[in-house]
């Protein structure tokens, strides 16, 4: 029986991994949640245990919380003890992973490599670096590359982005003809959005909503969605803030429904006031945002800016009305612009051109119901 193992850091990640596991009913599966800031009541560690259809025979939570050098090492070697010991144990034909680059990933490659064992590493798609690539610089990867072989050990591999290094076999993308050409070097799996309307997958995002004690059945009433930038990004897009509380105000002054969700980085609940200026609801900052997707209503706006949301939109609910807010002037956001352009979603360079290119747009989503 062929044994797979699942390696996701990121709630799209775990997304990606429990559809791509429900396509191999006869493999014997496995998932390991990576690299977690979150240890206590992880919300989908407990969400994977409690999920009925799981398709996984185990489930582990590798723990990255840690505070202070000597409690880092003692946080990495007890999750290499741990690697190692359940690598050895299953030796996995395949190992999925969403970022090359986390070291857990590395290390159990690592481990098999030498049982003399030679898995297959695959790639599974997290969004925006497949196709935008990350910036490189020849001088700071190799110094980042010389300081994790001495932290780790020889055998660690500084990819020139995601999914590139040489442990990467095959790489599953929601768009493989538009990846970064370093992924175009690999073979190239599609990744059906058929597969993500599995009601498994439904009844999974509600488990993950139960465990948060979120109820988003009402999410389905929304007309409109606003993701608020993170805040990093935020603060890289002057007067960006005060845009988007101008364009709630104007969109609640017509009767839309709109609701808000912010990055789960924001400090504060709602940092732009944006229920005083019209939202009625915010979607919990820890409920990833694919979770909620299979809720809203065909036709719901969803507007954001960079990152990988209107990506993820797109792909698995094409019926959703995905536009890019984005300042072309802007260097930081204009890198963006062409990318969303080539998968579909429509760029405009402020919040008042919404109106009229929302209104283009409905029937198409109709359309695609």
């Amino acid at each position: 029986m062929q044994s797979m193992l699942f390696m996701p850091s990121t709630p799209l990640n775990v997304l990606i991994s429990a559809t791509v596991a429900l396509q191999f009913p006869q493999a014997e599966k496995r998932l390991w949640l990576i690299d977690q800031k979150r240890c206590q009541n992880n919300p989908y560690y407990q969400a994977l245990l409690a999920w009925k259809d799981a398709p996984f025979v185990e489930v582990q939570l590798f723990c990255a919380e840690a505070k202070g050098l000597k409690e880092k090492m003692r946080e990495r070697r007890r999750n290499f003890a741990a690697l190692q010991a359940g690598v050895e144990a299953a030796q996995p034909d395949i190992i999925a992973v969403g970022s090359d680059r986390r070291v857990e990933f590395q290390f159990a490659m690592h481990c098999l490599q030498q049982l003399g064992l030679n898995p297959k590493g695959i790639y599974l798609d997290d969004g925006l670096y497949s196709y935008a690539g990350r910036a490189s610089s020849l001088y700071k990867d190799g110094l980042n590359s010389l300081l994790k072989k001495l932290a780790y050990g020889v055998w660690w591999e500084e990819p020139s982005t995601v999914g590139a290094s040489s442990l990467i076999e095959e790489v599953w993308l929601f768009k493989p003809d538009q990846a970064v050409a370093a992924l175009q070097e690999k073979v190239r799996v599609e990744l059906q959005s058929e597969w993500f309307k599995d009601a498994r997958l439904a009844a999974f995002s509600l488990t993950v909503a139960e465990v948060l004690e979120v109820d988003i059945q009402h999410l389905s009433e929304l007309d409109l969605l606003v993701m608020v930038p993170h805040p990093n990004n935020l603060a890289k897009m002057p007067g960006r803030a005060e845009q988007i509380q101008a364009y709630v105000k104007a969109q609640r002054a017509l009767g839309k429904r709109i609701g808000v969700k912010y990055h789960p980085r924001t400090a504060s609940e709602d940092s732009l006031h944006l229920l005083d200026a019209g939202a009625e609801t915010l979607l919990p900052a820890q409920l990833a945002f694919e979770f909620a997707l299979p809720v809203l209503k065909a036709g719901c706006a969803v507007v954001a800016d960079v990152g990988t949301v209107l990506l993820t939109t797109k792909w698995l609910r094409p019926d959703l009305l995905s536009v890019a807010i984005l300042d072309e002037q802007d260097g930081f956001q204009q890198r963006f612009a062409s990318l969303f352009r080539a998968m579909g979603i429509p760029v405009v360079n402020g919040y008042d051109a919404m109106a009229g290119l929302l209104g283009q747009k409905c029937e198409s989503a109709q359309e695609a119901m």
